[in-house]
């Protein structure tokens, strides 16, 4: 007994660190299940905000450049409206003023507006006809020229050019007068420090971001400033890029996609024709703030779900040993009624295993039943039959009695027809010799009646009278002699039929002989059929008679059964 609540006491002891170990691990698997569920989400989403803040930096400094480009295009515009110029410019197109004049009236106000925009190095006031009037700052060189179209009233931008080893942008402003008339263009030569310093402006692009500036001139692509590293080249996808941004598209492409290396890209349209601006960063950096701060988020997950787990543990300590207290006093009830249960469903069974041995006994006596009765009627039924068939047999022994004494009957008439046909042939025969014998006569007489006629003819007169008698009797013997020999094909015929009709006669014969053999075998198979049919109507009739006692007899045991069955008290 005592090591008996020893190892009870022992497995209790398994039974509640096991308990408390899976309960741990469950928390900790619902923990990391959790922090799996919901940090890919967030991370997915934190990514995607670093992504729309690059394309937030392309979108801001594309603003900015345009900003700085509009202001440019202003200045140019205010250069080329001052009145007092164009007035100038005016007299000068239509010869009224000399040219040293306007020169020097022209380089004197170009010089206050060259003085005003610091960002202004140079102007080339160009006359109606588009030639050079009046110069002040760089002078630059007309291949650079921009000269607006004549019905246009905005003035005009190109990508930086370089001179004497600086870049500079160049505007064309047309002149306008009162009338909105063009009577002439400035060009203005700008410095590229705004657009520059917009470029080389690295605030929250890290250590890796970069702003890219460029356009598309004569279908080739052009990089407006160097990179960081004051490198000019740029990537195949940067390339690609940045002429999508310069035909007027805008995206971005993350660094495993399309790209060549581990950059991602954002890149934006100006609202200047050709020109486009791109903004890259590594990724590993631009993700960095991300990872950072998923790693952050992870590290509080782990902890929480540890000092959770810590605490489930000592919560469940105690109350585990109490549990599997209480899980020992119901196991014990449950096992005693489970064997009382086990028990009873036992007895159920044996009691539902008799009750389908009775109904599969039932069944059988039921179709055992319904079998012997169907015997029983197809007994009656084959008894009836082999009556008929008795009643059809003897009749037919009768058919073939009454055959066999016709054939009797017609065997005498054959054997009776054969002889007349005999006497008839002889008949035949004798009137063929009678013929024969009237035909030679016939031919004596006829021989006789030539003579008779020669001698006639001898005689002369005197025997002319025995020469009409010898020619009559002549033709008489001719007319025998016809009439015998007709006689003679006659008989031939004749006795060709009498040979046919005595073939036919003793073939007759000779199948009557035969009908007669098998009426006689056939009566005698009759009377073997009829004594087997009745010995069959006297087994049937004993059959029928034996199946319906037994029907009866299955009809009483089924009777029995069911009261067996459906008796309250009854065992098996």
């Amino acid at each position: 007994m005592t090591n008996a609540n020893q190892t009870n006491l022992n497995n209790a002891k398994t039974l509640q660190k096991s308990l408390v170990i899976y309960s741990a691990l469950g928390m900790l698997a619902i923990g990391v299940s959790v922090a799996i569920a919901s940090i890919l989400p967030l991370y997915d989403q934190l990514k995607q905000a670093e992504e729309r803040s690059l394309l937030f930096a392309a979108r801001t400094r594309g603003m900015a450049i345009e900003e700085s480009v509009s202001r440019a295009k202003s200045i140019a515009l205010q250069i080329a409206s001052r009145t007092k110029a164009r007035q100038q410019l005016e007299a000068y197109n239509q010869g009224d003023i000399p040219t040293e004049e306007f020169v020097r009236v022209s380089q004197n106000i170009l010089t206050d507006a060259l003085n005003q925009s610091p960002e202004v190095v140079g102007i080339t006031r160009l006359d109606r006809e588009g030639k050079k009037a009046v110069r002040v700052g760089m002078a630059i060189p007309p291949e650079f020229w921009l000269l607006p179209p004549l019905t246009s009233e905005n003035a005009l931008i190109r990508s930086p050019i370089e001179l004497e080893g600086e870049s500079y942008l160049i505007v064309g402003a047309p002149i306008l007068n009162g009338q909105s008339e063009r009577v002439g263009t400035d060009i203005v030569l700008f410095k590229v420090e705004s657009l520059e310093s917009i470029v080389q402006d690295y605030t929250g692009l890290g250590q890796t971001g970069e702003t890219i500036l460029g356009s598309i001139e004569n279908d080739e692509l052009q990089m407006f400033f160097p990179l960081r590293d004051n490198s000019t080249r740029l990537s195949t996808t940067e390339k690609i890029s940045l002429e999508q941004a310069a035909l007027g598209e805008s995206g971005l492409l993350r660094g495993n996609e399309r790209i060549d290396h581990q950059e991602t890209l954002a890149f934006e349209p100006l609202d200047i024709p050709n020109w486009g601006v791109l903004v890259k960063m590594d990724r590993e950096e631009l993700y960095a703030p991300v990872n950072r701060q998923i790693f952050r988020i992870t590290i509080a997950i782990a902890l929480l779900t540890t000092l959770g787990t810590g605490g489930l543990v000592l919560l469940l300590r105690p109350l585990a040993g109490k549990a599997i207290v209480q899980t020992d006093e119901l196991e014990q009830q449950i096992q005693e009624k489970t064997d009382l249960l086990a028990a009873q469903t036992a007895a159920l069974d044996v009691e539902k295993r008799q009750n389908v041995l009775l109904k599969e006994a039932l069944a059988g006596m039921d179709e055992l039943k319904a079998s012997a009765q169907q015997v029983a009627n197809a007994c009656a039924a084959a008894s009836g039959s082999v009556d008929r068939a008795l009643s059809r047999v003897e009749e037919g022994t009768r058919s073939v009695e009454r055959s066999r004494d016709d054939t009797l009957t017609l065997k005498h008439t054959v054997e009776a027809i054969a002889e007349q046909m005999e006497r008839l042939g002889e008949s035949t025969r004798e009137i063929s010799t009678i013929a024969t014998l009237v035909g030679n006569l016939a031919t004596q007489t006829n021989m006789l009646a030539l003579n008779a006629a020669v001698e006639a003819a001898r005689a002369g007169e005197k025997g002319r009278g025995f020469s009409v008698v010898a020619a009559e009797i002549r033709k008489l013997a001719d007319r025998s002699r016809q009439s015998a020999e007709k006689i003679d094909r006659l008989l031939g015929t004749i006795q060709d039929t009498l040979e046919v009709a005595a073939i036919a006669t003793k073939n007759g014969t000779q199948t009557v002989h035969s009908t007669e053999d098998t009426t006689r075998k056939t009566a005698t198979n009759l009377s073997e059929m009829r004594e087997a049919i009745a010995s069959v109507t006297i087994n049937t009739r004993q059959i029928s008679l034996a199946t319906q006692e037994q029907a009866s007899a299955i009809e009483q045991v089924v009777e029995a059964i069911d009261a067996i069955s459906h008796s309250p008290n009854a065992t098996v």
